[in-house]
């Protein structure tokens, strides 16, 4: 069977680990590589023995690639990803997907008018924690839901933030709630539906950048229950969590570790134990600071299997309405923090 050839756009720390995690996935070809910085892009072009691009323009051209990894700086992404669904490719875009909601419904509209698809990257619904608390929540057992709680406490030293110039700016990295905390974003939307109303608080307590380093936000969701979302990248030496807390009638469970990579707390009535998924997945390591949990590859096994038309994917792959919740709600989340009011979804 043919493959699904993708390529890689922009090949900072993040095209890398694309690079290296679908060289483990049956089914998928690395065909290309395109970053305006020419040494990059020709460093990974000669380690994966494959084409070499350096303008956007061109890397379109290219016949043989199915799927586009939207990898640049975050600022770039609808801009990136729509050049190439106009060019005939579908799309994994990193997530940020976009900064505003209007953005993230343009690109969408784009995705279904060339009739390609546009996915974006949300590796931790594949956490096996993660999968365990969704089933339990499909299958009703944590009753009505009461409170959620999310804790990202995790470390960016000054060597990160100068590591990129785009860093810490609000035009191309968007600020910490954008970058590093939007995965727990979207899995808090996943568990707890759809948010009534939120109040933040935002500031720049100790990073030397522009955008926002600490937050703190009370949420209200549409099903009645309440939430805390508590973010910082001030944290001295090393992540030290990263933790999504549900409160329901009927059960109680914390997903926690340093990435949502272990269940801390489990009390749900009429469960006296529960039993994960193996996974060999640590966190994505860049060495002086690490990430969220490394699961680009099931991410690319799910891309491979739904263009083959095999039903494997079972809903991990983000696209459409839950891409566009997490954008809408952090760009609330900040228009909160900046008119210090209560804002609305509704």
């Amino acid at each position: 069977m043919k493959p699904v050839n993708f390529a890689i756009l922009g090949c900072g720390k993040i095209g890398v680990r694309h690079a290296e995690k679908l060289q483990k996935v049956k089914g998928a070809s690395l065909v290309a590589v395109c970053d305006s910085a020419k040494e990059r892009a020709d460093e990974l072009a000669k380690k994966y023995n494959i084409k070499a691009y350096y303008d956007i323009k061109d890397l379109m051209k290219d016949p043989k690639v199915d799927f586009v990894n939207v990898c640049t700086p975050s600022g770039f992404h609808p801009d990136h990803s729509i050049q190439s669904l106009d060019a005939g490719k579908n799309v994994l875009c990193e997530k940020p997907m976009a900064f505003r909601e209007a953005d993230a419904h343009n690109m969408m509209e784009v995705a279904k008018k060339n009739n390609k698809m546009l996915f974006v990257v949300k590796q931790n619904r594949h956490n096996p924690p993660v999968k365990l608390v969704s089933k339990l929540l499909q299958e009703g057992k944590f009753g009505k839901p009461i409170k959620c709680v999310v804790n990202v406490f995790w470390n960016r030293n000054e060597d990160y933030y100068k590591s990129e110039k785009w860093r810490g700016t609000l035009e191309m990295d968007g600020g910490t709630l954008c970058s590093q905390a939007s995965h727990f974003v979207d899995l808090m939307l996943a568990f707890f539906g759809e948010p009534k109303s939120v109040y933040a608080l935002m500031d720049t307590k100790k990073q030397k950048i522009e955008a926002e380093d600490t937050g703190v936000i009370a949420i209200e969701f549409a099903n009645g229950a309440c939430g805390s979302f508590n973010y910082t990248t001030c944290v001295t030496h090393k992540n030290i969590e990263g933790s999504i807390l549900l409160i329901g009638t009927e059960g109680t469970v914390k997903i926690g570790g340093e990435y949502l990579n272990t269940i801390e707390q489990f009390q749900v009535n009429g469960m006296d134990s529960y039993e994960l998924e193996k996974s060999n997945a640590g966190p994505n390591d860049y060495g002086t600071y690490k990430g969220s949990m490394s699961n680009h590859d099931k991410v690319f096994e799910a891309i491979v299997a739904k263009v083959r038309g095999e039903d494997k994917h079972n809903g991990t792959l983000i696209s459409g309405k839950p891409a566009i919740a997490t954008v809408r709600f952090i760009e609330k989340t900040i228009e909160s923090a900046k008119t210090g009011q209560k804002i609305y979804f509704v």
